[in-house]
């Protein structure tokens, strides 16, 4: 029983032990969640005062930051500062994917997710951002993996380079401008000129700083300016040109140049960079090829030329003969139809030595004057001039040329180089049917237009071709051709405001349209009926320096009776001891004689006058050459005037009379001051 008891009371003790360790560890262990329960809630503070500024950093950030889903690519959220960047609203970014800010197609913009799903991170990238307005900004991309809501998600970095762009673009340009030979400019939209280069500078001759104090408009050809802002405006919505135009020098000298245009930025401000390239070798070179083209065309139709003389000249000597005739039978009133068939016959050989002149001399384009003229009649000469190529040939070639509707259509502008646009479509026409067939050329005006078509029924010009006849040096007739007859045509047509273009059927042949602008009849008078004008007060004393007697005395003659004195020389030097004897009101001097040419004597007469101090009379060149010069160095020979051989001697007297009134009027004025 005892045992019992004893056993009870160390059980109670072992208990009581036990109790005491339970009520320590209860109390350890009480003391240690409290202790836990601080630490949890100093790091739940934390942790709200940590969310709370990465909040307040990602609201506040100077740069553009979204969340995105990996796998659906919807913007999560986004900061404040991407809405001002892009111009959506949070709204609008929360509604989209990262496929509509971001310049990329769809399948580079996810396999650039899955890179960054298998790295961790966004490696720093450039993108470009489409913003709502529409324009594209340049940005560099970095970011990282993030959980947002309980995904993953990716939380993207996004810094505008736009400033630094253009700082690294103007880096270039500046690389560009010290490197580059040709000129380059920058300007802006009102036409002041940025920036320029030494090769711009050098062009000039003008400083730096010059021509940064000047505007484009400076440097151009007036009738230039309304065609580069038009080019201006193309550029400024965004366009790249390439157009010719031509520079002036600061000496005044026009030099072509090929420009290159396209927009920039320039200093935050929008502008226009155009680089220069010097077409002056490549004019020439285009100019000679033209000439040697027209030349082997007038080559080519010589036989033709002469058939047309010799048509003339049978004219002349008929009514020569019939003149004659009458004149020993005394019937000098019958005379009068002869004569006029003579001088008809004279004035028509004049044209077409003028024509033929114009046609193969390039630079007669720059000084023959516009007129009205009748393209009809101007259709008609060129078929003629060009019988050659497509009549009488030795072999079996049978051409049959059909001109429809040749009725009087009158246009304006230089028929010389109308008559160069006939020829090359006719030639072109004739060598498209190598084995003969029907060239059809119809003219006829509608409206305020007269049309030209030029058709052959030869081989015809594949598609392929079609798009490039009117491109420089574009041939498929090999060495035999410049490729340049159509080219220059089409600038023809368009410098007289027309429009020209083919149509073709391979095997059926081609057709060429020319689309001018109409003009008025030009009535001009027959021979006869232009009247000798009357006396005007004081005689003229007239002196003519020529070798060919026969042209003294037919002047002689015709100013025989009236206002005019003729007093003829017949070499250079007689002419300079007649008028140094005095009296000589106006002097017309043959530019080729054996003794002095007219250059000379122009010169003589001039160095008298000044070293004596006599007033220089109108001094007049008559020449059947080619005389075109610089009305600054005329002045310069003591020349005042180019008469061209043939004129009428009606056109003559009024060009004496011309010349005396400005002096004398010239003298008064000055005896007035």
């Amino acid at each position: 029983m005892m045992h019992e008891v004893r056993g009870l009371k160390e059980r109670i003790r072992e208990l009581e032990d036990l109790l005491e360790i339970s009520d320590r560890k209860a109390d350890i262990l009480t003391n240690l969640l409290k202790e836990a329960n601080a630490e949890f809630e100093r790091a739940l503070e934390l942790l709200t005062r940590t969310e709370t500024n990465l909040r307040a950093v990602f609201e506040n950030a100077p740069e553009a930051i979204y969340i995105i889903d990996t796998d659906t690519r919807q913007i999560l959220d986004c900061n404040p500062f991407i809405v001002g960047w892009l111009g959506y609203s949070r709204k609008e970014l929360l509604s989209m994917k990262l496929d509509d800010i971001v310049v990329a197609d769809t399948a580079e913009v996810q396999e650039n997710i899955k890179t960054a799903i298998d790295r961790g991170m966004v490696t720093v990238q450039e993108r470009r951002y489409l913003k709502k307005d529409g324009a594209v900004v340049d940005a560099e991309v970095t970011g990282t993996l993030v959980a947002y809501e309980g995904n993953t998600c990716l939380a993207i970095l996004v810094r505008d380079v736009t400033e630094r762009k253009q700082l690294e673009e103007l880096s270039r340009y500046k690389e560009l401008f010290a490197n580059v030979s040709d000129p380059v400019f920058i300007n802006d939209f009102d036409g002041n000129f940025l920036e320029v280069n030494e090769g711009a500078c050098q062009l000039f001759d003008y400083s730096r700083e010059q021509l940064l104090g000047m505007r484009v408009k400076d440097t151009v050809r007036s009738d230039q300016i309304e065609k580069l802002s038009a080019s201006g405006k193309r550029i400024q919505r965004g366009e790249s040109l390439t157009f010719e135009t031509a520079l002036i020098t600061k000496k005044g000298e026009p030099i072509p140049f090929e420009f290159h245009a396209r927009p920039i930025v320039f200093q935050g401000q929008p502008a226009l960079l155009s680089v220069a390239r010097d077409l002056s070798l490549r004019k020439k070179l285009e100019e000679t090829l033209i000439r040697t083209e027209r030349l082997t065309a007038v080559g080519e139709m010589a036989s033709g030329i002469a058939h047309n003389f010799n048509n003339l000249l049978q004219m002349v000597m008929g009514a020569s003969e019939a003149a004659l005739v009458k004149l020993k039978a005394g019937k000098a009133d019958q005379c009068e139809d002869a004569i006029a068939a003579i001088l008809t016959s004279c004035e028509r050989g004049a044209d077409i030595v003028r024509r033929i002149k114009e046609f193969t001399d390039v630079r007669a384009e720059k000084t023959t004057q516009s007129r009205n003229f009748d393209l009809a009649e101007l259709v008609q000469e060129a078929v003629e001039l060009t019988k050659p190529l497509w009549k009488d040939l030795p072999t079996l070639r049978k051409y049959q040329i059909n001109l429809i509707n040749t009725r009087s259509a009158y246009v304006k502008g230089k028929p010389s180089e109308i008559y160069e646009v006939l020829v090359n479509l006719i030639k072109n026409a004739v060598e498209a049917m190598p084995n003969g067939g029907s060239l059809t050329i119809c003219t006829n005006r509608e409206e305020e237009k007269v049309h030209l078509k030029v058709s052959d029924t030869g081989h015809g010009i594949p598609e392929a071709n079609l798009q490039r006849v009117f491109e420089p040096f574009f041939t498929t007739k090999g060495l035999k051709s410049t490729g340049l007859g159509l080219s220059s045509s089409y600038g023809i047509i368009k410098k007289h405001r027309g429009e020209i273009h083919a149509e073709s059927t391979v095997g059926k042949g081609t057709t060429f349209t020319v689309t001018l602008p109409s003009a008025r009849m030009q009535r001009t008078k027959s021979p006869l009926s232009r009247k000798r004008a009357a006396p005007k007060g004081s005689k003229i004393r007239f002196l003519v320096i020529d070798d060919e007697i026969n042209i003294l005395k037919s002047i002689t003659m015709f100013f025989e009776g009236s206002e005019i004195e003729i007093v003829a020389a017949l070499s250079g030097a007689e002419g300079l001891k007649m008028f140094q004897a005095g009296g000589v009101d106006v002097i017309l001097c043959d530019l080729g004689m054996d003794d002095m040419n007219g250059w000379e004597v122009a010169e003589s007469i001039k160095h008298y006058c000044e070293s004596t101090g006599i007033p220089k009379p109108p001094f007049l060149i008559y020449t059947g050459w080619d005389a075109q010069i610089e009305l600054r160095e005329l002045a310069e020979r003591g020349v005042d005037r180019v008469v061209t051989k043939p004129v009428p001697y009606d056109e003559l007297l009024h060009i004496v009379q011309e010349e005396t009134a400005k002096k004398r009027g010239h003298r008064t004025s000055r005896a007035g001051r």
